[in-house]
């Protein structure tokens, strides 16, 4: 009599081609779990877990069962029945038994099956023989065509594109607002901001989010999914998430970037985020303001005062030391959509150009002139927080240090006659401070110069100062 073949992987045994392809396929996704995360750490272990059973036919064979037993064990949870009995197939009993167990079955199972052996060629069996036979020449002839209608190589290219498409489309999403988290509520520049946010996708097996899935061959899709399933991030045809990006999205939902439905709790949650953030944005540049009008020499009530006037020209409502109902909130978060300053739910940040505001951007050296005088040249730097409603300078000649404030709230009402033919309309207050010296009136553009209007006199120049050596 020939011999039973067997399926041998590791240190187990298979009856079946099945049973050993099912473990070679759980020893792969071990690998690809073992080299993606700290399995023995209880957090990740949990993650795993819970994306496990999520996905009940994730693991199928012993090998499987174990290392889910190992990954219950690091997070510190109750056994399931049979070290994971609903993580894979049932055993002989259907109850996942483990080897030892499948042994002990086959062992008291087998004077029953060794008597059955010498009765084979029963009628019984005969027929049943036939019926198979049947069975099987009239699958023979409608399979082609079975499969050629519901699971040919299209289908499956279709179900891997539309995955791998998903993948692709989700990456973008979250990449966007992780750049809005690091942009809008971290506060940080353009580039940290996206730097951040491609190193969070680097948690995925592959980065989709700029790609264009659409164009890509069939080739180039398989080979895709192929990694994508090799390491870990699709199981079963499922996505697994990776534990940091789970991290990452709890941020982003706790900021309110995540997850806004635009009502019910999620939309409430989005609408707080987005006050409680304008409540910061605000409170930061009122005491930036503040601190720069103190610099004038201005006293403490004169610098909340002017600073007070900034922001209302900039927000329109101050909201940053109220106490508010979540109605109240939604009002205010109404009230900013539609004059701009929200956008999608993220508050939208004043530009750093201070010609976005029709206010000036002085040059790394000046000249300033009062009253037709000879000019007295400056190094200058700009040092303001959010240069809207007032730009600040701090300017330089030798060991004496000053500062500068053009403020645009002239309301074009106050017209300046430069001369005979020329008039023009002040734009706001200006203020120099350097030394003992100290000089306050209405600024303007003439011509290429800034004019000050100081007491009626509109003679005072601050020029820009071109040729310098680079």
């Amino acid at each position: 009599m020939a011999q039973e073949k067997k399926y041998k992987l590791g240190d187990l045994e298979f009856e079946t081609e099945q049973e050993y392809r099912d473990a070679a396929a759980d020893l792969k996704r071990i690998k690809g779990l073992t080299e993606k995360y700290q399995v023995d750490d209880p957090a990740q272990a949990q993650k795993i877990l819970t994306s496990i059973k999520a996905h009940p036919e994730t693991f199928r064979s012993p090998y499987g069962r174990k290392f889910v037993a190992k990954l219950e064990k690091a997070a510190g949870v109750s056994p399931s029945p049979s070290s994971g009995g609903s993580f894979g197939k049932a055993g002989p009993s259907g109850s996942g038994a483990l080897p030892d167990q499948q042994a002990k079955a086959k062992e008291k199972n087998t004077s029953g099956a060794e008597k059955e052996k010498f009765q084979i060629f029963t009628p019984r069996n005969f027929a049943i023989g036939v019926v198979i036979i049947a069975c099987v020449v009239i699958f023979s002839i409608f399979a082609p065509r079975l499969f050629s209608l519901n699971n040919s190589p299209d289908s499956n290219g279709d179900i891997r594109k539309n995955m791998i498409t998903a993948y692709a489309n989700s990456q973008a999403e979250l990449k966007m607002q992780l750049y809005t988290y690091y942009y809008n509520v971290v506060g940080q520049t353009e580039e940290e901001a996206q730097r951040d946010a491609e190193e969070g996708l680097s948690h995925y097996v592959m980065d989709l989010s700029d790609r264009t899935i659409s164009t890509m061959s069939d080739s180039e899709i398989s080979d895709i999914y192929g990694r994508l399933v090799e390491g870990g991030d699709i199981q079963n045809n499922s996505f697994v998430e990776p534990a940091e990006i789970t991290v990452l999205k709890d941020k982003l939902l706790a900021a309110g970037l995540s997850g806004n439905g635009g009502n019910g709790l999620e939309g409430e949650t989005a609408v707080e985020a987005a006050i409680n953030s304008m409540m910061d944005y605000q409170q930061r540049i009122y005491y930036s303001l503040c601190y720069q009008y103190s610099l004038l020499d201005d006293s403490k009530s004169e610098a909340q005062g002017y600073a007070a006037e900034d922001m209302e020209s900039l927000f329109g409502h101050v909201i940053y030391d109220e106490k508010m109902t979540i109605e109240e909130k939604q009002s205010y978060f109404d009230s900013f959509t539609k004059s701009g300053l929200i956008k999608d739910n993220q508050i939208v940040r004043f530009s750093a150009d201070p010609t976005a505001y029709s206010l000036p951007e002085l040059t790394p050296a000046i000249e300033v002139a009062f009253f037709g005088e000879k000019a007295k040249a400056y190094n200058c730097s700009m040092l303001s927080y959010a240069p809207a409603a007032s730009v600040f300078y701090e300017i330089n000649a030798g060991k004496q240090k000053g500062y500068i404030c053009f403020r645009n709230n002239g309301g074009n009402s106050d017209y300046i006659q430069v001369d005979e033919d020329t008039s023009v309309t002040a734009q706001g207050d200006f203020f120099l401070t350097i030394g003992s010296e100290k000089q306050t009136g209405k600024w303007f553009y003439n011509r290429q110069d800034i004019g000050i209007l100081i007491n009626g006199d509109s003679s005072s120049l601050i020029s820009y100062v071109h040729d310098l050596t680079y």
